[in-house]
């Protein structure tokens, strides 16, 4: 730890001289502790997106090895379904992991789907695909499902019901969200059985889910078994054991989902680059990560944002990141359009062709923090809201707009509503041809140098839990 603190200092010191649709089956607490207790909430089930529209990716857990599919049909029925098979290990924890990818999946149809694995058959699932520009999504942060809290032995179940209640408070408020993004910290100490109950809820299992990496994810190995994504970064030499960055395309957007607890710069300007030139078709660029960047009220965080800010911010800025989707401060903050670390816009209901950024952060849903002892940075942001709710984003996606909406659980009148409308593909952004100064090169270098030490850290904290991790799993 005194190596990376150090280290960070070091690499500001530098920077500084550079830079002078399912029915909802748990509705009471009765029905969830009914819920709670069957195979069905412990398998741990969950849709991960697919590359696009035509995909989407399934995990669960068992306790026997053998074969294992999903079953999929367009008839609730069942009946003449397609069956896909798919691959198993065994989890650092010591159950079988389950991965199975289904593919060929048709727009605007409603299709069903149960998982088998060996002493397990789930019940029958549905879910919608969208077709389009048109498509709704929530955004949440910091869900931290606990499994162990000395004061309340059953946090467990509570925190996934808490998450339950969240889900299903979102789709009553908009019957069409069809895809739901987490900006990390899923778990609180990174445990296979947070994972379990963070896909706990009925109301999940109609949803695509993308989840990006937090510090707490890290803090066990669980999170690299637990997941199934696609487009994974396979290129990068340094990456966090357990993941990296990976994109997806939904309409016209394309989804950055990247691993902030890495500083490895070099590595994600690089990741961003080729996703956007395999999708020049999209519109939107929104990216979702874990750490937040402007909002402060932290004074001891300040000197990791100020690492991380030269890090992100000119990554969006050279990429034309439309929105960028944060959590780890569990502050609800969006900040004004900004542009190389600087506001260019005021953040407003209706903007058109905003010139830079926005970046947000839903409070926390699990932990959501209402202090104000040190306020903000005022600088950068736009809009705050101080609440011991939890709260969540909606965002609805049109061919030339998306309408971001702000709610607390439990309260039908949104907290804040804002929309971003574009005119053409590219909309205010500068054309900066991937351009990056020279400053900006130093700073990536420097951070792919510090997420070394970083890594030899990481590994050593997971080797004195008890992991078999080896130093070979965050290097190549």
């Amino acid at each position: 730890m005194k190596i990376q603190k150090s280290l960070m200092a070091f690499v500001l010191a530098v920077v500084m001289l550079f830079t002078c649709v399912v029915p909802s089956f748990a509705t009471t607490e009765e029905d969830w502790v009914e819920l709670w207790e069957s195979s069905n909430a412990d398998a741990g089930i969950i849709m991960f997106v697919g590359s696009n529209e035509s995909e989407r990716n399934f995990s669960w857990y068992s306790s026997a090895e053998g074969e294992n599919s999903v079953v999929i049909s367009t008839n609730k029925d069942l009946s003449s379904p397609e069956i896909f098979k798919g691959t198993q290990f065994n989890s650092v924890e010591g159950s079988v992991v389950n991965k199975v990818t289904v593919t060929g999946l048709k727009e605007n149809t409603t299709y069903y789907y149960k998982c088998l694995s060996p002493n397990f058959e789930s019940k029958v699932y549905s879910f919608k695909t969208d077709g389009g520009a048109e498509f709704s999504a929530m955004y949440v942060t910091d869900v931290h499902i606990t499994s162990i809290d000395d004061y309340n032995p059953n946090s467990l179940s509570d925190t996934s019901y808490r998450f339950h209640e969240t889900v299903k408070d979102a789709l009553s408020n908009n019957k069409n969200i069809s895809l739901l993004l987490s900006a990390g910290d899923q778990a609180t100490e990174g445990l296979e059985s947070e994972y379990r109950a963070f896909t706990a809820s009925d109301e999940m299992k109609g949803l695509s889910i993308a989840t990006a990496m937090g510090n707490h994810d890290r803090k066990g190995a669980a999170y690299k078994d637990f997941k199934n994504v696609p487009n994974e970064d396979t290129e990068a030499f340094i990456r966090s054991y357990n993941g990296t960055d990976y994109w997806f395309v939904k309409g016209e957007a394309l989804f950055l989902v990247m691993d902030s607890n890495s500083g490895n710069a070099l590595a994600h300007a690089d990741f961003v680059k080729r996703a956007v030139e395999a999708n020049p078709q999209v519109k939107w660029r929104i990216m979702m990560f874990h750490h937040d960047l402007y909002s402060g009220r932290i004074p001891h965080r300040e000197s990791e944002n100020n690492l991380l800010r030269t890090i992100w911010g000119p990554i969006a800025d050279e990429f034309g990141i439309d929105l960028v989707l944060l959590g780890h401060s569990h502050y609800y903050t969006v900040t004004d359009v900004l542009y190389k670390n600087e506001r260019v816009e005021e953040l407003k209901p209706e903007m058109v062709d905003p010139k830079g950024t926005i970046y947000a952060v839903s409070c926390s849903l699990g932990r959501p923090r209402d202090d104000d002892d040190v306020g903000l940075n005022d600088e950068w942001i736009g809009f705050d809201y101080l609440t011991d709710v939890a709260t969540y984003f909606t965002l609805d996606f049109k061919a030339d707009s998306v309408t971001v909406n702000s709610y607390e659980l439990g309260k039908d009148a949104p907290i804040q509503t804002f929309t971003i409308t574009k005119t053409t593909a590219n909309g205010g952004h500068e054309e900066t041809g991937f351009f990056i100064s020279i400053k900006d090169v130093v700073v990536r270098f420097l951070g792919a140098v510090y997420t070394i030490f970083n890594n030899f850290n990481s590994y050593d904290d997971l080797k004195e839990h008890g992991y078999d991790v080896e130093l070979s799993d965050f290097f190549g």
